[in-house]
Parts: C-alpha cells; structure tokens; sequence
C-alpha cells in the first residue's frame, strides 16, 4: 500500500463533503462542492462535486491523489442494484488510486454512529430512511421515498401534521394550537386564514421542513396538539426501525440505534423517548447512539475497511472528534 492517506466522500441532494485522514485517523484536510446526488444533477453534474470536494480536500491536505491509498464513497441516489453500475463509472473517473466501498449515504451515517459498523441507523432530514446491517454481513434499508412508500415523519411529516392540526383548529374540528400563532407570526401574516390565502395564491412558500424547530418548540414549551405530533413521528420511526431490527434478526443482540439527520439536533426528549420505545419493545438491548460527528466521518472509515486497515476504538474516537471539529472550524456545513 503506497498511499498514506484515505478519503471519504459523502454526496447528498443539497451538498457533498469530503474528508481525508492519515492512517492514524488524523483528520489532515477537508471540501466541501455542491449537490451530489446523481438523480438530480445527472452523472456528470454528480462527477463535478465528488472531483470539486476531493480537489479541495487534497489542497487543504497538502496532498496528491497519489498519496491516497483508499476511498468510501456514502452517495445519495445509490438506492438499487442498477444504481452501482452507473456510479462505479462515476467513482472511475475520479482517478483515485486503491480499492474503495460504495454504499447508500443512510449507510455511511451508520457506520460512523455504530461501534462495530453493524445496528440500526435512522436518519430523520427532510425525509426518512432507516437502514441496518448485522454482524452476519446482511443489509436491509427502507426505501427512503417518503410517506407514499413507507417512511414516516421527517421534518417535512412534522411540519405537514404541524399544518394539518392547524386548519383542524381553525375549523374547530381539532383544539387550539399555538402552533397558530407560531405559523402566523413566522409567515408575518395577520391570522391564519391570511397566511392560508397567500401560500395558496403563491404569494408565500407552502410549509416546509424547515420550520420543523417551530414544532419542537411549541413541544417543549407544553402545546398538547405539538407534543402528540412529535410523539406521533417518534413511534412511526421507532416501528419501522423495529421492522428492520425483526428483519435483521437483531432483536436479541445488543447493537447501536444510530439517530442521525437534522430532526434529532433538536434533542427532543418526546421524540426519542417514543422511537426508543418502540424499538426496545422487540430488542431491549438497543444501545441508543446520536450521531454527533458529521456523516462523511463514516465514509472515512468505510474507507478505512475499504483498505483492510482496522479501526480499533481510540482511532475511530479520534476520527470522529476530529471530522466534527473540522466542520466546526474550518467553514464546513454539516
């Protein structure tokens, strides 16, 4: 092996990231380039941010593609068996030397949370997706397609529920919300009927995930209707992440529930609490582990498997340490 460095490249629909280490698990450099994921911006449009991520990587590093010995790639739009074929040409012509892994992004947040690589990973953005793997080698991840196929109560489902108990209030058909009120006053609309009227007329965005924080908020402070939201979207992850535990047959081994994603930032004890419970139900020794390093730290360390270098647990503690505090020094956005 003539490289002695590895990098990990995780793509999604609204940015790509990539990371390289020494084979210490030093975080030596890091980039960051634009939407990766190919079903949006096209093969060539997905190559453009995989090379501009590396090359800024390889020019903070100090290094040369040379110097790299393996890669992991965590990509979104790696949903189905025809998917590896198109993107392992994609990964070619990035001219990165040495053997690499492919996986489905939910994957790479996975290995980044779990000790061993191996549990439950659910990861809760704008959508979900919930994905495993056991000790045995086999996967099993949920389409990720949202509510039409299955996966329940991202961020975009909290605001949609959010909405939908807002009208029923309006209405009188549900009780009163200050989520009203919290709606209303981030719209700067007068009262709910005005703020209706102009995101029907297109005057105003409709709701979108990212007033998410209004519902946690409205939770936390004790609004009945927003807490039996946000414990509706705990119990929905945690029963499909019980559906992959039973598919896995994981339910009587100890493993690692990786929670992963911008809806788990929140901290929020209900929402946890009800995915928690669900999932213990039917594997009480779930080990419940939020994701504090940013994903592509697990695309580091698939690189590292990739290259058949191990990963004992000080280097995977110091990888990911080090991945977080480059995102929160060096400008990156995780």
């Amino acid at each position: 092996m003539s490289g002695r460095y590895v990098v990990g490249i995780d793509a999604g629909g609204s940015k790509t990231h990539a990371l390289i280490a020494d084979l210490e698990g030093h975080v030596v450099g890091g980039g960051e380039s634009g939407p990766g994921n190919w079903e949006g911006v096209g093969l060539d449009g997905a190559f453009d941010a995989y090379a501009q991520a590396i090359d800024a990587a390889l020019h903070t590093a100090g290094i040369n593609r040379t110097d790299i010995c393996a890669a992991g790639y965590a990509l979104a739009g790696l949903d189905w068996e025809s998917d590896v074929t198109r993107l392992e040409s994609v990964i070619r012509r990035l001219d990165l030397p040495g053997p690499s892994t492919l996986v489905n992004d939910a994957f790479g947040a996975l290995r980044a949370g779990s000790a061993d690589g191996c549990g439950v990973a659910v990861i809760a953005g704008t959508g979900s997706t919930v994905a495993g793997r056991n000790r045995r080698g086999a996967t099993f991840r949920t389409f990720g397609l949202g509510m039409h196929w299955g996966d329940f109560h991202g961020a975009a489902g909290l605001v949609w529920e959010a909405t939908r108990a807002i009208g029923h209030a309006w209405i009188g058909r549900g009780p009163v919300t200050t989520l009203s009120d919290a709606f209303v006053q981030v719209y700067g609309a007068v009262d709910v009927p005005d703020l209706v009227e102009r995101v029907s007329r297109g005057a105003a965005p409709p709701p979108n995930g990212r007033l998410a924080p209004l519902v946690f908020a409205a939770a936390d402070a004790g609004d009945e209707v927003a807490c039996r939201i946000v414990r509706q979207a705990g119990e929905e992850l945690g029963l499909t992440a019980a559906a992959v535990v039973r598919k896995l047959a994981l339910e009587h081994e100890a493993f690692d529930l990786v929670l992963a994603g911008g809806v788990f930032r929140a901290r929020n004890r209900l929402l946890i609490g009800a995915l928690t419970e669900q999932v213990r139900r039917c594997a009480p020794m779930a080990r419940v582990v939020r994701l504090e390093a940013p994903p592509v730290a697990g695309s580091l360390l698939l690189a590292f498997d990739a290259a058949g270098v191990p990963t004992p647990p000080a280097l995977c503690v110091r990888l990911l340490a080090e991945a977080h505090h480059w995102f929160q020094t060096m400008g990156g956005t995780e």
